[in-house]
């Protein structure tokens, strides 16, 4: 496959994920790969179409190929070391991630994974620097993140709760409900696929639907909301006053088995 019919292909499936095509454009890649199936290039495309699927897992052998491939692609390692973070194998992450840095400190991804990782890791000060050079190079992209206190977030989440009939309140009285900076990795990997380490809330336990009288004696339901990860997705106070709102009320969605039609109907959407 020459140069020009490449970028073609690059342009075509690019567009294809901006537009929300994400389907549509693992199918085109894979049609590609029949023509050139050692292309570090559409292996790239293949697997960041997936980690745009969520199938992260599916996504990492493709990745590895282009990074393994084409050694000093930055942008490769870093999308690799990405889909390793999203599947909590952190360890792993931090090494690509680092070897994407030494080949290009100036991918404002690559800063903000790092930040991520060292804040797992309990170092704070590599955070704030990495954080901070992420959003020297992209200020659209990773702007400046909201704090809020413990306690406040706690006050709006229980506000949330307030807002729901007292019947449906009353059935919530044994659930707990917790605020944590981000998610806990045993809470992560107990799920087959890893949840993503950037999720802003979860629920366990067994929703009204699935429990009997043979759960009694069992650990409470429990709701977590993970503050850092909702303070990230908000760009001013409002938002991240929505975000907690509707990630409580979609938690809350979980334990009761409703779907999205069901909030809508009771005016959660």
């Amino acid at each position: 496959m020459d140069d020009e019919r490449l970028e073609e292909i690059w342009d075509e499936i690019w567009s294809l994920l901006e537009e929300g095509q994400s389907e549509a454009a693992v199918g085109r890649v894979l049609g590609a790969l029949n023509e050139e199936s050692d292309s570090p290039e559409l292996r790239y495309l293949l697997g960041v179409s997936l980690v745009d699927l969520d199938e992260v897992q599916a996504a990492i052998p493709e990745l590895q190929n282009a990074a393994e491939t084409a050694t000093g692609w930055a942008d490769a390692h870093s999308a690799l070391a990405w889909a390793l973070f999203r599947d909590c194998r952190f360890e792993e992450a931090r090494a690509i991630m680092e070897r994407a840095l030494a080949l290009d400190a100036g991918i404002p991804e690559v800063h903000q994974l790092r930040g991520l990782l060292a804040e797992r890791a309990g170092d704070e000060a590599t955070a704030l620097v990495a954080f901070a050079e992420a959003r020297r190079l992209d200020p659209e992209g990773y702007p400046e993140p909201l704090e809020m206190d413990e306690e406040e977030f706690l006050s709006l989440a229980q506000a949330a709760v307030s807002e729901l009939d007292e019947k449906t309140r009353a059935l919530l009285d044994e659930t707990a409900l917790f605020v944590q900076d981000f998610p806990a990795e045993e809470l992560l990997t107990d799920a087959d696929p890893p949840l993503d380490p950037q999720i802003l809330g979860l629920f366990l336990g067994r929703s009204l639907l699935e429990q009997s009288v043979q759960d009694s004696g069992t650990l409470p339901n429990t709701i977590y909301l993970f503050r850092r990860n909702l303070e990230r997705a908000a760009t001013t106070r409002k938002e991240l006053e929505d975000e907690i709102r509707i990630t409580v009320l979609h938690e809350i969605a979980h334990h009761f088995g409703w779907g999205e039609e069901d909030l809508d109907e009771k005016g959660f959407g």
